[in-house]
């Protein structure tokens, strides 16, 4: 897939289509994935320029999900959160992601 391929890993149905009606109407191609395991085998079949990563997932978290992609890939990834602990924040920058 291509750099303008963005991969939404979250739960919020709603937030995932603001996303997605936002990225697009920017010029980027967006799909969405509802938990961790279907976001990493989603990157590794469709190679995403970006991946837009929610913590608190259903199942394995979104920091799990991160160590687990940082495995197999380099790709870009931010880190959503409604969580506001700095201790999250540092955990997620240490184990891979870019912001």
């Amino acid at each position: 897939m291509s750099r303008e391929h963005i991969l939404i890993i979250d739960d919020d149905h709603e937030l995932c289509q603001l996303l997605e009606t936002y990225l697009s109407g920017e010029g980027f191609s967006t799909a969405a994935a509802p938990d961790g395991e279907t976001g990493l085998r989603m990157v590794s079949e469709a190679r995403p320029g970006m991946v837009l990563l929610d913590i608190m997932l259903p199942g394995m978290n979104g920091l799990d999900v991160l160590r687990q992609l940082r495995k197999e890939s380099a790709v870009p990834v931010l880190m959503l959160t409604a969580k506001g602990e700095e201790i999250d924040r540092i955990i997620g920058l240490e184990i891979g992601a870019d912001d």
